[in-house]
């Protein structure tokens, strides 16, 4: 090999290392080398060239033998130092460093390289020393400045190594790990325009580094872009499938965006990797409660809480997968630790304000609401909390000022018009309740969102003769019963008139008066010029206390099923009182008609009243307690419902009955619609429809109310003020 085609092939090798072709370099170098095995030079540079390819276990001892040919040469000093590094020989790295200074003092990738060595060896004040060394001793050098600025970032002097990367990209706009680094600080700053701009630079440097692409959508994340930033981890996850923290910070931008079934697939994935991750199982816990899988979400949220026990949210969230499987007592339990930790979350103590107010501890949750909004006064729904268990508590000034509050912090809060609509309601203010009563269709707890008809709503302002007007009940049998009392009048302004209602209520709607339509609800619909929620009629109709429409009865019995009943019911002897305690079990889990169904077993005192006799009129939920009653001998029981006109069946025994208790369910509102005498028993904070503090309910005439005296209070006041009434009532002589 002639001497120009030997330094022809250095120079090519040269190149090729110049450019990141270390292989190609490497072969090169190997083939010179074995053509001069004693050239330090070449040595050298294989060596370097073997650990830049990413094999420092090879290329070290090759620098080490060059150094033997050549001891006294720094740059080979240092490139066995790196070498070294690499190989995680710290003390031998820092050996070559200290050989190097002192050969040449003012070689400041020496001190650089020193620092490193340092830094591995836990040594971090004397490493940021040396890492200032090299940048007074290379000012201009944008690679010393970016590590002197690492290192002062771990040491936390953010300020201080701030200004060095910002010195860095000045000198050397190529700086990427600068660029990065300015990212992370200037995010950890909250300046996340300044960092998405920083990482844009880096990725513009390095588009293939996938953890730059997975910091991108973590500061998209941080600035409220969480849809972008689901671009950017998709790209991460590209490059480097197996991240787990890409992931989970993907999970958390769709858990952002409301796409909790697709966060919950990347938790799934997550947990099959390491399943043992409590970040991950408190995600797919969280997951599971926002689709409503509360069951399922128990089991990681009692594990994330385990395996972080000083963890508050961990806690609040185990707390509100107890609450909303009912589990009060244990919901508290986990809501008190989750404030011993964060005590000034109004989340958590909302939602311990709803667990402690299920166990009947009103007073105790009052407080947790109120000093929720001590805490943070901008959440209407803690206002309107307050506002609900105030009226509750009978502290009607209180819950009125609440519900003003929170619909001051959102004039448009549906929850909060329609709680101050109840309130209103049930003080008798109808001109301000009913026009509020209409955000019932905005909320989505009482699931009656708005239905498309395709014609006009009517409310009152339209003449309607001649017109078809289709009114459609929408909430519970009991609303249908008390408020289908309206549909005679529509035909006396002359409507023609189509009621869609619930079809076990269809066959007893057929007797109200008036020519009426009535179909069940999922028929076809008859074409119409107009439509009407049933419950919005008293709007329309510009409904007051004085003028409500109290003509009773406006439904009848069967007159044959009456005859059957009777005829069934004669053997009964003395006053034939007909009982129902139990309502909608599901409507009663909601905080406002929680409590308002005694159980059976308080009206006990009623069946050893001699000269009455009780007559069960319970359908469906409920029944159970009766056939479990110690006492059930002395209800006479007609039997299971009679299927889908078991309405027409209870009307007909009302017939025969000489007075109805009930609670608040829709028999009682059949009854009094019957014109039987009806006694209702009220817990302290019933309905706005019973008023307050009335015994008598202009909308029935022949209803009697019985109240507790206090919210939660025992129902043996309720049941002995019966007892008194039914005995009085003995005691008159006969008509």
């Amino acid at each position: 090999m002639t001497t120009s085609v030997s330094r022809e092939r250095l120079e090519a090798a040269v190149q090729h290392q110049r450019a990141g072709r270390f292989r190609e370099a490497v072969v090169i170098f190997q083939e010179l080398l074995h053509a001069a095995p004693n050239d330090a030079d070449v040595m050298q540079r294989l060596g370097v060239a073997l650990a830049q390819l990413g094999q420092p276990e090879q290329g070290a001892p090759l620098i080490a033998a060059s150094l033997q040919l050549q001891p006294a040469r720094p740059s080979a000093l240092l490139n066995l130092a790196r070498a070294l590094l690499a190989l995680g020989h710290p003390e031998d790295a820092l050996r070559c460093c200290e050989r190097t200074i002192s050969l040449d003092s003012a070689a400041a990738d020496a001190f650089r390289l020193r620092a490193a060595a340092l830094g591995m060896l836990g040594r971090s004040e004397e490493a940021l020393a040396n890492f200032g060394q090299a940048v007074r001793l290379a000012p201009h050098d944008a690679g010393a400045l970016t590590e002197l600025g690492i290192a002062l970032e771990a040491s936390s002097r953010a300020r201080d190594a701030l200004s060095c990367f910002e010195r860095a990209v000045e000198l050397d706009g190529a700086q990427s790990l600068a660029h990065q680094h300015l990212a992370r600080l200037t995010a950890a700053m909250g300046d996340h325009e300044r960092a998405l701009a920083s990482i844009d630079r880096a990725l513009a440097l390095q588009p293939q580094l996938a953890a730059l692409h997975s910091n991108r959508g973590n500061i998209l994340t941080q600035l409220g872009r969480p849809g972008e930033a689901l671009e950017s981890y998709a790209t991460a996850l590209s490059i480097d499938p197996g991240n787990l923290d890409t992931l989970h910070n993907r999970a958390m931008a769709l858990t952002l965006l409301d796409r909790h079934a697709a966060a919950l697939r990347d938790y799934d994935q997550l947990l099959a990797c390491d399943g043992e991750r409590a970040s991950d199982l408190l995600g797919r816990g969280s997951s599971l409660l926002a689709l409503g899988r509360h069951a399922e979400a128990l089991a990681p949220l009692a594990r994330a809480a385990a395996l972080l026990p000083q963890d508050s949210q961990a806690h609040a969230q185990h707390g509100t997968a107890l609450l909303r499987l009912e589990r009060y007592t244990e919901a508290v339990e986990s809501f008190n630790r989750a404030l011993t930790i964060g005590p000034d979350r109004p989340d958590v103590l909302n939602n311990r304000g709803v667990a402690l107010e299920a166990l009947g501890r009103a007073h105790a949750a009052l407080e947790d609401f109120i000093r929720a909004a001590v805490i943070d006064g901008t959440a209407a729904a803690t206002h309107v909390n307050i506002g609900v268990l105030s009226a509750k508590l009978g502290f009607y000034a209180q819950a009125a000022a609440s519900f003003d509050r929170a619909l001051a912090i959102d004039r448009d809060d549906p929850a909060a018009q329609l709680e101050l609509a109840f309130l209103y309601l049930a003080q008798g203010d109808f001109r301000r309740g009913w026009p509020l009563y209409e955000s019932r269709f905005r909320v989505p707890a009482l699931a009656v969102p708005p239905r498309d008809f395709g014609m006009p709503r009517w409310m009152g302002d339209a003449p309607i003769t001649g017109k078809i007007l289709l009114v459609h009940a929408e909430q519970g049998l009991g609303d249908a019963i008390q408020f289908c009392r309206y549909l005679p009048l529509l035909v006396e302004r002359g409507a023609t008139v189509i009621f869609e209602v619930m079809a076990s209520l269809k066959a007893l709607m057929r007797s109200l008066p008036g020519a009426i339509q009535v179909i069940g609800r999922g028929e076809a619909l008859p074409p119409s010029d107009y439509h009407c929620p049933l419950m919005s009629l008293p709007l329309a109709f510009g409904t007051q206390v004085a003028s409500i429409p109290r003509q009773v009865p406006y439904l009848a019995a069967d007159p044959v099923h009456a005859t059957d009943w009777t005829a069934r019911l004669q053997g009964l002897p003395g006053l034939r009182v007909g009982l129902a305690w139990q309502g909608n079990v599901q409507v009663e889990r909601l905080t406002w008609a929680r409590g308002r169904s005694p159980p059976l077993a308080v009206f006990e005192p009623l069946t050893r009243i001699p000269g009455v006799s009780l007559v069960s009129l319970q359908q469906g939920e409920g029944l159970q307690q009766l056939h479990a009653a110690p006492f059930r001998d002395r209800i006479f029981f007609p039997g299971e419902e009679a299927g889908p006109d078991a309405f027409l069946d209870t009307a007909a025994i009302m017939a025969s009955l000489d007075l109805i208790i009930s609670s608040d369910t829709s028999v009682a509102h059949l009854a009094a619609a019957l014109a039987r005498p009806t006694w209702v028993a009220l817990s302290a904070a019933p309905d706005w429809r019973w008023l307050q503090e009335r015994s008598d309910s202009p909308w029935y005439p022949t209803m009697r109310l019985f109240r507790q005296p206090e919210y939660r209070n025992r129902w043996d006041t309720v049941v002995a003020d019966l007892v008194k009434a039914l005995e009085a009532r003995l005691a008159q002589p006969a008509h």
